[in-house]
């Protein structure tokens, strides 16, 4: 904010009123000069100012506070018209000759603009805020609008919504650029304030990477590796190996305008871990960017039922992670192991035999996640997937544990009532009626700590023998180990869905 007040230098004026009065010239500020105001009232640099008053005809300079001055384009007796120069600020204004008179304050806007974070990194946002005051207050009640250009452009682009400055002369623009990006605010004109615009800021703009990275992965196999630049962001993309205490570029990748790419890396040839990250370097509108490290196990054994190792433990350690039901990593391929690797088998659409070969291998590193056909949010639930042969074990809709299940092998026997039925596991939605904590022997066979889902007398059972395909009488089969271990979580009333996909 500027304020102004015109001051006299009636020195000058009154040597040039000698001299002429000498020669019997009239004086050219004969009249006692007088300055009566501004228009407009606040100002901004290169806008067009009037000094009104009376007395003015001899006005040759104005001298604006901040050391600028500027000759007036127009002069008459009652008026004097001169543009603002850059640099002036508020504070007195001195007409030469003098006025001899004080004006009233002349104020001249003061603009700032900041940004809450200079650099910004997808997908989060920062705001852009700008002030508008004159001699020293805030303008309320402004119109100010964001205008925005890409680094390299030339024409700037208005945002949209508009706001409104509030009592303080403030505004507030929340910005998501997607590139590097330089934005000022323009405040529109109005009965109270010039047009004006603040000065330029940049916000800096860094992109994600992601990528699809095996965990494990068998030697003698080429592998492709996929991913992208968020946003959508075409250009060059590496990828990076660490070796021998430095990272080494490996491969260059295009991503294309969706901002896609793909590695095809050739087969290791020795066992071990290989650690990998991407490098996406900067370029004029946006930042460089890279992945954090992430480390591939290499393997080389297929891996049975029996077999030791720590390539065991890793095994057992990622069947984990992925929720099936192994409950420690022991290291040795134990019976819990293996129906482990069955019921993933199952799930990933593999040959069901419980061999880790390099076809499994490879998919525990890119394996298809299962998904709940009826999940549901803050309680247990059980889902049996018919076609699969698995069971999903949930909680907050989310699976926590998978096994290996046997149900009805579809095969004819004779009932207990002596009428031959069909071994067929019902399907629907149920729920468990009632539990018995022990092994009970019926007609059709014995069950370990059955937890009964129907009054027929259908459960969910534990069983010496879980063939990797359907081989009960209707039951759900899973192994004596995992009963022991889902036993309690088997409540009564939790939901049970059967169906097949």
């Amino acid at each position: 904010m500027l304020a102004r007040t015109a001051l006299a230098r009636l020195g000058v004026v009154a040597l040039a009123a000698a001299l002429l009065g000498a020669v019997g010239v009239t004086p050219a500020w004969a009249d006692a000069p007088s300055v009566s105001g501004y228009s407009p009232a606040n100002v901004v640099a290169g806008t067009v100012m009037h000094i009104a008053g009376t007395g003015l005809a001899g006005t040759t300079d104005v001298a604006f506070t901040g050391g600028v001055d500027a000759a007036p384009s127009a002069v008459t007796d009652t008026d004097v018209t001169v543009t603002v120069p850059a640099g002036a600020q508020s504070g007195p204004v001195t007409l030469t000759p003098a006025t001899g008179t004080t004006p009233p304050d002349l104020g001249v806007e003061v603009t700032t603009i900041s940004r809450d974070a200079g650099v910004v990194v997808y997908p989060h946002t920062t705001y852009v805020r700008a002030t508008l005051s004159a001699a020293g207050h805030g303008i309320a009640g402004q119109v100010a609008t964001l205008l925005v250009r890409a680094i390299g452009a030339t024409k700037w682009s208005p945002a949209p919504n508009p706001h409104t400055t509030n009592t303080n002369g403030a505004v507030a623009f929340l910005v998501k650029p997607t590139r590097t990006t330089q934005y000022l605010v323009s405040f529109a004109a109005s009965t109270t304030a010039a047009a004006v615009r603040t000065a330029m800021t940049t916000v800096a703009f860094r992109p994600t990477l992601s990528i699809t990275f095996p965990v494990v992965a068998p030697i003698l196999t080429p592998q492709v590796f996929t991913g992208a630049v968020h946003p959508g962001v075409a250009g060059p993309v590496k990828l990076q190996r660490y070796l021998s205490g430095a990272w080494h570029t490996v491969g260059i990748s295009t991503a294309g305008t969706g901002g896609g790419f793909t590695f095809k890396i050739a087969a290791w040839t020795t066992k071990g871990i290989y650690t990998y990250r991407l490098l996406r370097p900067a370029d004029a509108q946006h930042l460089a960017v890279s992945t954090s490290a992430k480390s591939i196990r290499a393997v080389d054994r297929t891996l049975r039922a029996g077999m030791a190792g720590a390539d065991v433990t890793f095994l057992q350690r990622r069947l984990q992670a992925l929720h099936y039901d192994v409950p420690a990593a022991t290291g040795t391929f134990n019976y819990d192991t293996l129906h482990a690797v069955i019921a993933f088998e199952k799930v990933q659409r593999l040959t069901r035999d419980g061999v880790v070969s390099a076809t499994v291998w490879s998919k525990l590193g890119r394996p298809t996640a299962p998904r709940l056909l009826h999940p549901l949010s803050g309680v247990g639930a059980v889902e049996v997937d018919l076609t699969k042969q698995v069971l999903y074990y949930a909680v907050n809709g989310a699976i926590v544990r998978i096994l290996d299940v046997s149900t009805g092998g579809g095969y004819t026997y004779i009932g207990s009532d002596g009428q031959p039925s069909k071994a067929i596991t019902p399907e629907g939605h149920f729920s468990i009626r009632y539990k018995i904590d022990r092994w009970v022997t019926s007609k059709l066979g014995t069950l370990y700590r059955p937890a009964y889902f129907n009054n027929a007398g259908y459960a969910i059972h534990g069983e010496g023998a879980v063939p990797s395909y359907p081989a009960s009488h209707g039951c759900v089969r899973i192994t004596v180990p995992a009963m022991d271990r889902m036993y309690s979580k088997l409540t009564v009333g939790m939901s049970v869905w059967i169906y097949h996909t």
